[in-house]
């Protein structure tokens, strides 16, 4: 269903730039609509300019899912550490939170967590991944089974997919 970008060439860097102004008017239609999604769009849009940003200052840390219609779902930007596989960014596309567009699909952040997990293990990490979670994005990283390391901050703390977690969710993905 989905397929892996291993970085931000020219053609994911336009399907950034028409997320970033998706995301916009997202954000306009949701504080003029007093929608119960308007934190959620926010911070997807946040995100989404940083993204964008850090896929053209480093396009090889770039990782994305693309759809079977060839529509960018998912990106992150993953930095290759001595035992892991750091997560910077991660965001879904702008329609997969609003769900209102025929773009939309489900599951596009888990299948790009899938693919991480399983370039960790290929990186020999044994598909160990780190990052420091949103608050609202906690619950998502728990439900694909990272747990709180006891390290980042109260607005930011730090989640790990352990080794076992990480087999558990490559062998649901198969």
């Amino acid at each position: 269903m989905f397929s892996i970008v291993n970085q931000a060439n020219s053609a994911v860097r336009r399907d950034l730039q028409q997320w970033s102004q998706i995301a916009t008017e997202s954000v306009e239609r949701a504080i003029g609509n007093d929608s119960p999604l308007q934190r959620r769009i926010e911070v997807n849009a946040n995100v989404i300019s940083d993204l964008l940003l850090e896929a053209l200052v480093s396009p090889e840390d770039f990782r994305g899912v693309r759809d079977d219609r060839g529509n960018l779902q998912a990106g992150a930007i993953v930095i290759d550490m001595a035992d892991h596989l750091f997560v910077e960014y991660i965001v879904t596309a702008p329609w997969n939170i609003t769900q209102d567009s025929p773009l939309s699909v489900n599951k596009a952040a888990t299948a790009l967590m899938s693919l991480l997990a399983l370039e960790s293990d290929r990186n020999g990490h044994f598909g160990r991944i780190l990052l420091y979670a949103l608050p609202d994005a906690i619950e998502f990283y728990q439900k694909i089974g990272f747990i709180e390391t006891g390290e980042g901050s109260p607005n930011a703390p730090e989640l790990e997919l352990t080794i076992a977690a990480a087999r558990r969710l490559l062998d649901r993905q198969t």
